[in-house]
């Protein structure tokens, strides 16, 4: 392989690795310790699930459903920037923690750990279900 390379004008010591193309999104394992670094996050996933978390929300107003999911995309714009902006994040949390708490909740724990997200949204609505059923 280091042959067919060369013969492309490229070349590498030993140990390294020649990587042709876009790379982005891609895990990429450097050193003799495999470290595996991702450059780019995609958040968006985690963030639908909690839009739907958002739109199952028994107590909030159609309003403040369509406000919390505002204040939510922008925390999503702003998290998949190079350099998130802390401060700006912090306010809209702030903002979305005075409409609903739940949410930041469910919101830190899906960011977190998008498992854990998933099961704090399932108990909530397995709450919300058991007190129906004995209303």
């Amino acid at each position: 392989m280091a042959e067919k390379n060369k013969k492309k004008g490229l070349s590498a010591g030993d140990g390294s690795i020649v990587i042709g193309g876009n790379v982005q999104g891609s895990n990429v394992v450097i050193g003799s310790h495999n470290t595996v670094s991702n450059q780019n996050i995609n958040v968006a996933p985690l963030f639908q699930t909690i839009y739907h978390f958002v739109d199952a929300h028994p107590k909030l107003q159609a309003g403040k459903k369509q406000d919390a999911k505002e204040e939510l995309k922008e925390i999503e714009t702003a998290l998949e920037e190079p350099k998130p902006d802390e401060n700006f994040i912090t306010r809209r949390f702030r903002n979305l923690n005075r409409m609903a708490p739940e949410i930041v909740e469910v919101a830190f724990e899906t960011l977190k750990n998008p498992l854990g997200g998933v099961a704090e949204v399932i108990k909530r609505i397995a709450k919300k279900m058991a007190e129906d059923a004995s209303a």
